[in-house]
């Protein structure tokens, strides 16, 4: 063999032995990041050569040797106790009463909200409501005025019935029997009950005076048996001490009869004419006061 061809297979095979180192190096980085247990067998398989190849390499030899024992050194991680079935059923136990109460508090978070979205609805509602009565208010009030308006043009009574409005104002100061009625009360032995009592606050004084010396005339003719109902009759009708019955003024009984029939909302106004007394009534129609008397007697009101 000549030596052209001797160096041809020297350079072939220092070529070789080259790539085969290459190949080992990239192997043995590849192992360590990916954190592969090295030994001699398992970086041959690597890198696709024999082991007798590695062993004969001194450098490489050394190397898988220090890596090998490197690993040996380090301590083994612990792995985490595989968990037993019980345990799992405890663990999974627990996961499920806490959702139990998550989820229960997702449901009472949720009745909260819906509550206070029915009270937002509620205090819109409420608010238009207000605004709805205002207006209505509003409106009232407006009708008020011009009823108002209305009935004072039709309540012109003249000056001679202020007799009516006097009487109607001593009627209405009395708050309590003055002591020279009890006084005769008390003479005549009779006890002041709740009827005769609203009947002498709804009569002057004067009448019910004259009613009391009316029935001691009675009294003395011997013909009453129940003083206290005689002394009622005798103040509503006015009768006076000369034993006889004293019929009542159309004056008198518009007096007592006017202000009942407008309680009752039977009339609106009433005038004088020289007809005699006219009473408006709630159909819009002047009536004769006698006629409305008939109509709708004092004692029914």
């Amino acid at each position: 063999m000549t030596n052209r061809k001797i160096e041809a297979l020297q350079d072939a095979a220092a070529q070789k032995a080259k790539k085969s180192a290459e190949r080992v190096e990239k192997a043995l980085e590849r192992m360590i990041k990916q954190g592969q247990i090295i030994s001699f067998k398992s970086v041959a398989q690597s890198a696709n050569v024999s082991t007798a190849y590695l062993y004969k390499q001194e450098d490489l030899r050394n190397r898988i040797e220090t890596l090998r024992d490197q690993q040996k050194q380090k301590p083994k991680s612990k792995q985490p106790p595989i968990a037993s079935d019980n345990s799992k059923s405890v663990v999974i136990s627990t996961f499920r009463e806490e959702n139990k109460k998550l989820r229960a508090e997702i449901d009472g978070l949720r009745r909260i909200n819906e509550g206070l979205a029915g009270r937002v609805y509620h205090l819109q509602g409420a608010d238009d409501l207000a605004q709805r009565l205002k207006a209505e208010n509003a409106e009232l009030k407006q009708q008020f005025q011009e009823c108002r308006q209305q009935v004072q043009q039709f309540t012109a009574v003249p000056v001679e019935n202020s007799k009516v409005a006097l009487l109607e104002k001593k009627r209405a100061g009395r708050s309590n029997i003055s002591d020279q009625v009890k006084q005769q009360l008390e003479f005549l032995g009779i006890q002041s009950n709740s009827t005769l009592t609203k009947t002498i606050f709804a009569s002057s004084e004067e009448t019910v005076l004259d009613a009391i010396e009316a029935l001691k005339e009675a009294i003395s003719d011997g013909g009453v048996d129940k003083p206290g109902g005689w002394l009622k009759t005798a103040i509503e009708q006015g009768w006076k001490p000369n034993g006889k019955i004293q019929i009542k003024s159309e004056l008198d009984l518009f007096t007592e009869w006017y202000p009942k029939a407008k309680l009752h909302k039977l009339v609106q106004a009433s005038q004088t004419t020289k007809d005699g007394i006219m009473i408006y009534s709630n159909d819009e129609k002047w009536i004769p006061f006698s006629e409305m008397l008939s109509q709708y007697p004092l004692e029914t009101l």
